[in-house]
């Protein structure tokens, strides 16, 4: 048992463990079989050996692969062939670091926990994605990895184990749950390797991995009208069937079609390589997709819908390659980012579509337009055309999904979600809803699963089993199958994946069913498991939305004490070492301190944002600047005993900086809403201002003004920018009727 000869060695004094380590696991030497496995193009190897053998034999080969120990940082994109060791890497090891990097006593063994690391993730994905997985001499004695091979039975099916020749029955026992055994050996596996034909190339839409085919002559055979109920588990659920959609397009008796905007996005495609679709969350991005699809297939377009948290293989490249008029479809603008550049310069032909939350193109436009593929255009989901608010109307009425006044609301209503939520408030639904959720929410087990993967779709993330077991420690699967007929309502169960259906029905459990305690609960072990993959973008994505003031005191908002549970919940995560170095939640921090009123505390954690900013050069303070600069002219404001405005230069630098932010689209909008800020301060504290002070303010102001007339915008921008810089001039002109009225005075 290597734990106890581990545990063994240490206690002696007259033994080196390290060199008896470094010598039994540094390879000199490869066996010709082992070579005849390594130089085969696999997807990934993943070993529990400490050994450098695979690293031995690439190197001596030339062959540049990338090797990680389970410590080891994520990279951004894990490469084809990469090599991860699950117990530790000899490479890795120094006398001074064993037990922390090598798994080898009971100690380190218990602390591993393999299945919370950011490698798991990869490891599923690997799984989900690959055609067989094989195991070579492995035991079964790591019950980390056990446990997800029971638990995830679709795998059984392309996992084999390769033994020795000689049969062992009680063996085969234990492994038959598992998968399929090869007992030829190594030697013979290797033979089986490299005398087996390659692989046929993929001709089949139906088998790619990572795509699927949107076909709607194969999908459009169901062609029984839709009930009542699956209309209503859609409006209140998110319940969405692709083929009851096609079987009833143009039509509105199961979605409203969306046609003038379906027309419009066929008609950009024509001359765009991107188009990017983005609404509010609960405005129908992800259906309209289908809409969108439904419309290119009539053109001659073949529509792919990219999968959840996907890995792209080049078989799949090169498969849609061979056919024209290939457009992908992306529900998750992170998948996007991910993947699009894998076909840019292989594919020049294929067009994309991509879907996002109007907030988030806001915020990374520029990082849009930079790496999605060019002609890019955008198609706004969030207004409703005069003909979709009365398919909508007529929809809900002849399935009797009716709330109060109904044809009122949809007429005062700008878009779906607020038609949904209104839905919600119907007695019967929202009667409905809590006698499902009720036995569900009293098992602990489902209901961890349950809050945790609400909060992430309403974040805009995909819910990754895998992060979601790092989370709860609970295995998503098992916990939605205590409950699978209720569950089946607001989880979607792929064979090989699992994702909440609709992100505004998870706003409304949120707000309305789950409890604070609950929700800050799941929060915290989010973020806490968030930052360990920071590096990751859906992991930014997540820090930036479940660390946010205004998103979590949204998430409470019914409960009268979540000052109380936001300050506890902040409190907690700032005793984490990760979390604790991140500028954004010190930033969170303080604009958390400025709402309830205790502004020592919020100039002090903005202080604090800004040192953990200058310890990452990369990081971008174009946040912390515009909250900074909110802060300091309320802390002045409301100052109005002191003689003078003490934070008069931070004030004027944070306003330069702001400036600048003018000219920029992604930042424009958080400048132009904290310039209004501006005024109040002006007419409370002009009086404690010097001369030159309001010389230095009038300056200034005049700079942002003219900033703001270059702007070449649209419509609802220039409207804003335009109050704006009517308070701007007002202030100025405040400043100089009270310098001349001081100064004859």
């Amino acid at each position: 048992n290597t734990q106890t000869l581990v545990d063994e060695i240490e206690s002696r004094q007259d033994v080196n463990l390290y060199q008896v380590l470094y010598e039994t696991f540094t390879v000199s030497e490869t066996q010709e079989y082992q070579n005849k496995i390594l130089q085969l193009p696999w997807l990934r190897i993943y070993t529990t050996n400490y050994d450098d053998a695979i690293e031995f034999f690439y190197t001596k080969n030339k062959k540049n692969t990338p090797s990680f120990n389970y410590k080891d940082q994520k990279p951004r994109r894990l490469l084809p062939g990469s090599i991860i060791h699950l117990h530790g890497t000899i490479r890795s090891t120094t006398e001074d670091n064993i037990f922390d990097q090598l798994v080898m006593n009971e100690e380190t063994y218990v602390r591993q926990h393999f299945d919370q690391s950011p490698w798991y993730e990869d490891f599923v994905r690997d799984l989900r994605f690959c055609h067989a997985c094989f195991f070579v001499g492995y035991s079964l004695n790591d019950y980390h990895i056990s446990a997800l091979l029971l638990k995830a039975p679709e795998f059984r099916k392309k996992i084999y184990f390769v033994t020795s020749e000689k049969y062992d029955q009680i063996f085969a026992n234990r492994i038959k749950a598992y998968g399929t055994i090869l007992p030829i050996g190594t030697e013979g596996f290797s033979d089986l390797c490299n005398s087996s034909a390659a692989s046929e190339p993929v001709g089949n839409f139906y088998d790619l991995k990572a795509f699927k085919y949107l076909d709607p002559f194969k999908d459009k055979k169901t062609l029984s009208p839709p009930t009542a109920v699956e209309v209503l588990n859609l409006v209140t659920y998110g319940s969405f069937n692709y083929q009851r959609c096609l079987s009833t397009l143009p039509n509105n008796e199961y979605i409203v079609p969306r046609q003038q905007v379906a027309e419009k996005a066929v008609a950009l495609i024509k001359d765009a390589r991107c188009i990017l679709v983005h609404s509010r969350i609960g405005n129908g991005k992800s259906i309209f997709l289908y809409i969108l699809a439904h419309k290119l297939s009539e053109q001659g377009y073949r529509c792919f819908m990219c999968r959840p948290n996907p890995s792209v293989l080049q078989r799949d490249i090169n498969l849609l390659k061979t056919f024209g008029n290939v457009v992908i479809f992306f529900d998750s603008y992170n998948s996007a980012i991910d993947i699009i550049e894998h076909f840019s310069d292989q594919f020049p032909e294929v067009k994309f579509v991509v879907a996002v939350r109007t907030g988030v193109q806001e915020v990374r436009l520029h990082e849009m337009q930079s790496r999605l593929p060019s002609p890019l255009q955008r198609v706004n989901l969030n207004d409703l055309q005069k003909e979709d608010r009365e398919g909508f109307r007529e929809l809900l009425d002849q399935s009797g999904v009716r709330t109060k006044n109904l044809e009122q609301v949809i007429g005062r209503c700008k878009d779906l979600r607020e038609i949904v939520l209104t839905l919600y408030k119907n007695r019967e639904i929202k009667s409905k809803i809590e006698d499902e959720l009720k036995p569900l929410l009293q098992d602990d087990g489902f209901k961890e699963v349950f809050v945790s993967s609400n909060l992430l779709k309403w974040s805009g993330q995909d819910v990754d089993p895998a992060f979601l077991r790092a989370v709860t420690h609970k295995d998503a699967y098992v916990e939605i199958a205590k409950f699978l007929e209720t569950s089946r309502d607001i989880f979607g169960l792929d064979d090989d994946y699992v994702y909440v259906r609709s992100a505004i029905f998870s706003e409304y459990l949120i707000q309305n069913h789950l409890t604070a305690r609950d929700i800050v609960e799941s929060v915290y072990k989010i973020v806490v498991e968030a930052v360990k993959r920071k590096n990751q973008r859906r992991y930014q994505a997540i820090l930036s939305s479940l660390m946010r003031f205004r998103t979590l005191n949204r998430a409470l908002r019914n409960d009268p004490q979540r000052s109380r549970f936001l300050i506890e919940l902040f409190e907690r995560l700032r005793r984490d070492i990760g979390v604790n170095q991140e500028p954004l939640f010190w930033l969170q921090y303080s604009i958390l301190m400025t709402d309830v009123n205790d502004l020592s505390a919020a100039e002090k954690f903005i202080e604090t944002s800004y040192e953990r900013a200058l310890a990452n050069p990369s990081f971008l303070t174009f946040q912390i600047d515009t909250y900074a600069l909110r802060l300091f002219l309320v802390i002045e404001r409301r100052s109005e005993e002191s003689a003078e405005v003490i934070r008069f230069d931070q004030i004027v630098e944070k306003m330069e900086r702001i400036r600048s932010m003018i000219g920029e689209e992604s930042h424009r909008g958080h400048a132009i809403d904290v310039l209004r800020e501006i005024e109040p301060f002006v007419l409370s504290r002009v009086s404690a201002l010097s001369v030159e002070e309001m010389n230095a303010l009038i300056y200034h102001l005049s700079l942002i003004v003219d900033e703001l007339d270059r702007l070449s915008i649209d419509d609802r921008v220039r409207t804003e920018a335009g109050n704006v810089k009517k308070s701007l001039i007002s202030a100025k002109k405040r400043i100089i009727d009270h310098h001349k009225a001081s100064t004859r005075a």
